[in-house]
């Protein structure tokens, strides 16, 4: 069920299969019951992050508790997870490094009918699987499902949508330069070029939203449902691998969703950049909107005035 890696099919274009532009109002499923909902994976890759265990443990205190949580992390850095003494705790040492390579072994192990995936330093709020669960399961198949993110320091939505003279600023910036819509509708779109939008949970009518794309972060689908391949073709951190992910799921016919009601937590991502991090993050970004069929000058254009503002921003912030 894996679904095709990059390489000669990269170039095709999706834009019948991601669509671009503003996110739909999913027509609302009746949820089930929490007792009613199937046995839950839960796959992390990790390198063994010093905040894993409490990312465990409040995944636990959940109202839906998984079934199984399978820690991906190559073997030679699986003693840094060896104390995790928890029942429903399995260790996947692997022969391969790399979140993305990690996580598809995890998938592939992972034995109940629902698989979410989780980065390690994310913290969900006490019914968030199970508003993830509730939302997928209703919708059924070729669908999933993903969480808003919290940013864990001030406790708003690490994406917001804002107005006024500083929304106008940023709407000009992601329209122009990232090729995504306006406003309100820049939420949940995913541009030919791989701008992406986030959900802003204060914007939305909803419980469930209708995306072109999901972050990596956490997000909920059927296993039968999983791209299994180890697709990203870069060693290194994996930027924009979540663009890439939600290609290959919309290749397949998936629909990706937003549970508005389902709250994660995570600090910002740090701003700063090194050339070999930028270099990367520019290969991957071409690969991505070659992907998506976009122009890779505007693409490449793009990923380096993000990555200066982010820089810029760093340093004004020291």
């Amino acid at each position: 069920m894996a679904g095709s890696a990059g390489g000669g099919a990269g170039r095709a274009d999706l834009s019948n299969q991601v669509r671009i532009g503003r996110p739909l109002m999913a027509q609302q499923p009746t949820h089930p019951s929490a007792e009613a909902l199937p046995a839950l994976s839960v796959v992390m890759a990790t390198l063994g992050g010093a905040q894993i265990a409490r990312t465990i443990a409040e995944m636990n205190r959940g109202s839906v508790r998984p079934t199984e949580i399978l820690i991906c992390i190559p073997e030679e850095d699986a003693h840094r997870v060896a104390t995790l003494s928890v029942d429903n705790v399995c260790i996947v040492p692997t022969k391969v490094r790399g979140q993305v390579a990690q996580r598809a072994e995890g998938f592939r192990q992972a034995s109940c009918p629902v698989v979410m995936q989780l980065d390690d330093d994310i913290l969900l709020a006490r019914d968030a699987i199970e508003a993830l669960m509730a939302s997928l399961v209703a919708l059924g198949r070729g669908h999933v499902v993903g969480a808003v993110f919290y940013n864990s320091v001030t406790a708003e939505p690490l994406s917001k949508i804002d107005t006024g003279l500083r929304g106008f600023i940023i709407n000009l910036y992601e329209s122009a330069v990232r090729g995504l819509p306006w406003g309100k509708r820049r939420m949940g779109a995913l541009s030919k070029i791989g701008g992406c939008g986030s959900v802003d949970p204060r914007c939305c009518d909803e419980d469930l939203v209708t995306t072109a794309w999901l972050p990596g972060g956490c997000s909920l689908s059927f296993r039968e449902d999983l791209v299994l391949d180890a697709f990203f073709p870069f060693r290194g951190k994996a930027y924009s691998e979540d663009i890439i992910h939600s290609c290959l799921r919309a290749r397949k016919g998936m629909t990706h969703h937003v549970a508005v009601t389902a709250k994660a937590t995570i600090l910002p991502p740090e701003r700063g950049v090194t050339r070999d991090s930028a270099m990367a993050e520019i290969r991957a970004r071409r690969y991505a909107a070659q992907m998506l069929g976009g122009n890779m000058a505007r693409a490449t254009f793009a990923a380096i005035l993000d990555i200066v503002r982010r820089q810029v921003a760093a340093l004004l912030a020291r």
